[in-house]
């Protein structure tokens, strides 16, 4: 059986030939993605497979349809959770707003180990997504901050220019999803 986290290419574009070479059905949150009578997956769902017990997890955010899936010690927290660094939030359907609270959930789950979908295993899933979390809130402060100096119809671009000048500018295009997304939270609020 192959589990999909979010809809994502990286995480999507080997579907096809994973069935062709297993026979194995492919589940997914996203119907799209199902292949050879695979399931859509459900948050809270519990399978048994292979011997191993894997409790799915609904953890939006990243993408409206991203998953964590649950182990006995560990939890494969695809994108939600980085090996380092962290993640963006999608610019056409991720939701800060459902990050925070995924993050929540995660940290609720105690000290497990991260299998993230990118990077290196990480020790204790409490104190990562607390870091998380708190990243983000002094990121939400910084783009207050920087509202308050440039005003508030500052453009995202001008706000990663006066929030991110610590950060490679190769990176800023990315940052500006995050913005988007965290100026997006802002302005709900």
């Amino acid at each position: 059986m192959v589990l999909i986290s979010h809809r994502h290419g990286d995480h999507t574009s080997g579907i096809d030939k994973l069935v062709a070479l297993t026979g194995a059905p492919v589940r997914a949150a996203d119907p799209q993605f199902l292949r050879r009578d695979g399931e859509t997956l459900t948050d809270g769902e519990v399978i048994d497979v292979a011997g191993l017990t894997i409790t799915v997890l609904a953890t939006p955010g990243h993408t409206a349809d991203s998953l964590s899936f649950v182990l006995d010690d560990a939890v494969l927290t695809a994108d939600t959770v980085l090996g380092c660094g962290t993640t963006v939030i999608d610019k056409e359907d991720g939701s800060l707003a459902d990050y925070l609270e995924s993050l929540h959930r995660l940290r609720g789950l105690g000290r497990r180990t991260v299998l993230p979908g990118h990077g290196p295993d990480l020790l204790d899933l409490e104190a990562i997504a607390s870091g998380y979390l708190l990243h983000r809130h002094e990121r939400l402060e910084q783009i207050r901050a920087a509202l308050r100096d440039l005003g508030d119809d500052a453009t995202v671009r001008e706000v990663v220019e006066h929030v991110y000048l610590d950060v490679d500018e190769k990176l800023w295009n990315a940052a500006e999803w995050s913005v988007q997304a965290q100026l997006d939270y802002l302005r709900t609020r």
